[in-house]
């Protein structure tokens, strides 16, 4: 009997260890979260992208709290929804204001983002889950990914380097739309780009239900090449009329587009080349000794535990600066003010995230540029739905 029960007593105490083990690691559900607001299309035009990064943030979020939370602290996302309308994200960001938070997320899109930032020059810290904004350096806002300068020039290196040099756009008449072709104006200005043109440009409102008339000028302008970069639905009009009208020629878009559900509802009309760019963890051919190898897996293994197989570029649009903003957390704790987590993301600078290694001292408040980018091809047979078709840079493979 003695030695029954020293036995039993043996594993009791190998239980409390374990039990005490877990308690380390992961935090306690009864601990007042931290919470960081988010605000992100949930349903209108954009809604497909601003349901992607709800995804991705949730997925961060356990996996946060899975491994310690902020020094003990649970963290929480919480997603309100602005409809894809920047007056209702302006809104938000007013009534989230009022209860003095130290950073808000938020939004997917250029227009409701650059409608919030008009709030914060001093404050918050706002960071924009869309790469399509050109925030003042130095500033309050930071914008995810490498800036759509970059994102477009990488596309425009592969298009060059394939022959491909007359360019048709094809955008909306909002925000978003008018930095899609300054960023494509700038990538053309480099001195490598000089033969690359822009035969003609289009525009078309997001409520649109037709852009026939528009694809028509497209294709009688002798285009090679069509830049069709309006997200969610508008980019779903795009193809549509390109298809209408016969336009066969490779059709670039925004990251923001590869994603298998939005692809896949517009399968009946999708070009034969669809092309797209892509960030570093699209590439999971890593060394262990890769700074971004950890990163990538602990990303993908996330976003797996939530159903997706293979997670897209919005996922990693969001997934990053809510990780930058953990981190931020945890080294300066949860009370740090909006000016300390400020300074703590102006002084990285070679932050590991999915997207790639961060560097915010370089007056860029993306923290990212060209050199760790890729372009990307849509095939529905592939996993994510995708292939890589260019080295780093856009060098054709």
């Amino acid at each position: 009997m003695k030695k029954l029960r020293l036995v039993r007593q043996a594993f009791a105490l190998l239980a409390l260890l374990a039990l005490a083990a877990s308690a380390a690691t992961s935090v306690s559900a009864q601990t007042k979260p931290y919470t960081i607001n988010v605000i992100l299309p949930l349903t209108g035009p954009g809604a497909s992208l601003g349901k992607d990064e709800a995804t991705a943030l949730g997925a961060l979020e356990k996996f946060v709290n899975r491994t310690g939370g902020i020094n003990g602290t649970p963290v929480h996302f919480e997603v309100v929804d602005d409809q894809t309308q920047p007056a209702v994200a302006v809104q938000l960001l007013q009534q989230i204001l009022t209860t003095h938070p130290a950073v808000v997320l938020g939004s997917a899109l250029a227009a409701q983002s650059q409608a919030m930032a008009a709030l914060v020059p001093n404050g918050p810290v706002l960071y924009a889950l869309t790469p399509n904004l050109l925030p003042t350096p130095g500033g309050y806002v930071f914008s995810t990914s490498a800036n759509t300068r970059d994102l477009t020039g990488v596309a425009v290196t592969y298009f060059r380097l394939r022959g491909l040099t007359k360019i048709a756009t094809l955008v909306t008449n909002d925000a978003s739309g008018q930095n899609n072709i300054e960023a494509i104006e700038a990538a053309l200005a480099l001195p490598d780009n000089k033969n690359v043109k822009i035969v003609d440009k289009e525009v078309f409102s997001f409520g649109d239900v037709s852009v026939d008339a528009q694809a028509a000028k497209i294709k009688a302008s002798g285009a090679q090449v069509v830049f069709a970069v309006a997200n969610g639905t508008g980019f779903g009009t795009s193809l549509h009329g390109l298809y209408d009208v016969g336009i066969d020629v490779p059709v670039f878009t925004s990251a923001a587009n590869f994603s298998p559900q939005l692809l896949n509802s517009f399968k009946t009309f999708l070009p034969k080349e669809l092309l797209g760019s892509g960030a570093s963890f699209f590439n999971r051919e890593r060394t262990a000794s890769d700074p971004l190898k950890k990163p990538i897996d602990d990303f993908y293994a996330a976003l797996n535990d939530e159903g997706v197989v293979v997670p897209v570029a919005t996922h990693a649009f969001a997934w990053d600066p809510g990780w930058l903003v953990v981190n931020a957390l945890r080294s300066l704790g949860t009370n740090a003010a909006a000016e300390q987590i400020h300074a703590y993301i102006e002084r990285q600078k070679s932050f590991p995230g999915v997207q790639g290694i961060f560097n915010f001292t370089s007056n860029d408040q993306h923290g990212l540029d060209v050199s760790g980018l890729l372009v990307l091809r849509s095939d529905p047979n592939s996993p994510g739905h995708s292939l890589v078709v260019s080295k780093q840079g856009g060098v054709p493979k």
